[in-house]
């Protein structure tokens, strides 16, 4: 047996170990996940990072490919997408070292494997544009591959209507913008029937004189930004990219408000600056640049909001859109206190450095022995890391509160890994539709049809650690996305009650495309539902106990769904001893 088989078999044996009891796909995926991390950091963000560097991260990458080939590994691949598409990426990235370390043949092989045609599709556009893979692409068995590829991408992901900021694009370009976005829509949009009301076509043809009427690329990227508002979805939208248009529209201070009795108030401030000014949560905003709040807001921000439901508007509105505008400009805003003084600051727009940061995760031990967990995003898995490296502490508690009221979502699976530890078995995470349009079925008069996707969808237990007491789970119009998809699972799973407010009522898989301009747009395309079908989009997961802050509560520092949580969990307080319980099976 060679050294290097001997310390293969050693690095994975506590996996293999580990398989032989109870491994899940969700196991495998994560390790898989860590190894490619692994790898990025090896290597590092250097340019010409080190021939070492290079061969370590292709061994590691070697390594997690033959993991991957195990029985078991395969056989989960089998009954999880998350994990089934994992070799993929790691051929990727292992072409992409191979090819910085010159090894042509090598990438020109890996890439081989990655170009079949259930892959070519997805992976052409990242290998056609990757840098370090511009001399492999010449290989004479991969060019005609890619070529035809490339034929291909030019349907739908050209890069002619790819045109960069200026001041003021042509007037050719802006309608082509449009045409674009209504082709988009009109084809891949999931849910027309929750508008029923809007004609699709008139509206692009009422939009085109307006978008040749627009003087410059801002006011373009507005009128844009107002036609996609009319399909009322939180996934339908058009934003700046980062460059003059951005720095035109699309810059805020550090303060985000909230909607409460129709009052609009400071939620939070994340700037020392600002504070020591007496910007503070809590206070009351009641003008900005002059005009009261709720006038400015329905006429400079309001229209051009794209959401799925009211409270998915007002979050968007006055949460995070509120002060933006041009990065050079302040912006004017007026306060009441709690006492009825009202006092004005003008704030900057940009200049802020070192944010006051926004944790992925705070954990804390309440009265009662009540393990809370606030959970703020899913875009990283650093919340889930410290969910675990906390859980002995968890499972001490008597009772659970998990609050995703200010998380508006990233990548679901950080949350079902979560919701792992509170089943012994797996749990189904919502069943999914997309349009299926046929060509021929509409010259024979057929309508457009819906068919399942991404059918089978469950999440496995971890396997390993348990935590069975009771849950709660604090929601809010804030919590979106990702987060909602946490809660759907959580809802099917029956381990608890949602308290507080709907949630903002929007997931899917959004289209993203590029627009003259320096303009992305994207397309809800996937209709999201839970497990047993019912459609939750476009109305928010309403909760068990509903509870709505007050003016009153805001002003006296309460929390008021947080204290209705510790009302429904107060009989298993009184019952539960406080004690260590055991995490593990």
């Amino acid at each position: 047996m060679s050294l290097f088989r001997c310390i293969c078999l050693l690095l994975l044996w506590p996996l293999v170990s580990n398989a032989q009891t109870a491994l899940t796909a969700n196991q495998a995926y994560q390790y898989l996940q860590n190894e490619r991390a692994r790898v990025r950091q090896i290597i590092g963000t250097s340019d010409q990072p080190s021939a070492d560097s290079l061969r370590k991260g292709a061994q590691v990458l070697q390594e997690a490919l033959a993991y991957y080939q195990r029985p078991d590994v395969l056989a989960l691949a089998k009954t999880s997408k998350s994990l089934y598409y994992r070799k993929t990426d790691m051929l990727y990235d292992l072409s992409r070292i191979q090819s910085r370390l010159n090894d042509q043949p090598a990438a020109a092989a890996t890439l081989q494997q990655l170009l079949t045609p259930e892959f070519a599709d997805v992976y052409s556009p990242w290998i056609l544009d990757d840098p370090y893979l511009a001399s492999v692409r010449q290989d004479p068995a991969l060019k005609p591959i890619l070529d035809k590829a490339a034929s291909q991408i030019n349907t739908f992901r050209s890069k002619a209507l790819t045109t960069p900021y200026q001041p003021n694009i042509s007037d050719d370009e802006k309608v082509a913008g449009l045409s674009k976005m209504w082709a988009e829509a009109k084809y891949n949009f999931a849910y027309f029937d929750q508008i029923p009301d809007v004609d699709w076509d008139k509206l692009y043809l009422e939009y085109l004189p307006k978008v040749r009427a627009t003087p410059n690329t801002v006011a373009y990227y507005r009128v844009l930004k107002q036609f996609y508002a009319q399909l009322r979805d939180g996934h339908t939208d058009v934003w700046a990219t980062n460059g003059p248009l951005a720095d035109s529209v699309a810059f805020r201070p550090p303060v985000l408000a909230q909607l409460i009795e129709g009052r609009v108030f400071v939620q939070q401030v994340r700037h020392d600056s600002l504070m020591r000014t007496g910007v503070v949560p809590g206070l009351e905003i009641v003008q900005v640049d002059g005009m009261p709040v709720r006038d400015y807001a329905d006429r400079y921000v309001r229209p051009y909001q794209s959401g799925s439901t009211p409270q998915n508007v007002d979050v968007q509105t006055y949460g995070y859109q509120l002060l933006r505008g041009p990065k050079d400009r302040p912006v004017m805003v007026t306060f009441r206190d709690v006492k009825g003084k009202t006092f004005s600051r003008v704030l900057p727009r940009s200049g802020y450095s070192k944010l006051a940061p926004v944790e992925s995760v705070s954990i804390k031990i309440l009265p009662g022995n009540v393990a809370y967990v606030q959970l703020n995003e899913f875009d990283s898995d650093r919340g889930f890391k410290r969910f675990v490296a906390a859980f002995d502490t968890i499972a001490a508690a008597n009772a659970l509160i998990l609050d995703v009221r200010q998380n508006g979502g990233g990548d679901s699976g950080n949350g079902w890994n979560i919701l792992s530890y509170l089943t012994d078995k797996s749990f189904a995470t919502g069943s999914y539709r997309s349009r299926l349009y046929s060509p021929v079925r509409r010259a024979r008069g057929e309508n457009v049809l819906f068919e399942p996707v991404d059918t089978g969808n469950t999440w496995s237990a971890n396997g390993q650690k348990l935590y069975s007491k009771p849950v709660v789970v604090l929601i809010s119009g804030m919590t979106f996305s990702a987060a909602e998809d946490f809660t759907v699972a959580f809802a099917a799973m029956k381990r608890g009650k949602l308290i507080g407010e709907p949630t903002g009522g929007s997931t899917g898989q959004p289209l993203v495309f590029s627009l003259p301009g320096g303009i992305m747009a994207r397309v809800c395309t996937k209709r999201d539902a839970f497990p047993d079908g019912t459609e939750w989009v476009g109305k928010g997961i309403q909760p068990d106990i509903l509870v709505r802050p007050t003016v009153a509560d805001v002003q006296a520092g309460r929390d008021p769904v947080l204290n209705a949580a510790l009302r429904e969990l107060a009989p298993s307080i009184a019952t539960e001893p406080s004690r260590k319980t055991k995490s593990s099976r």
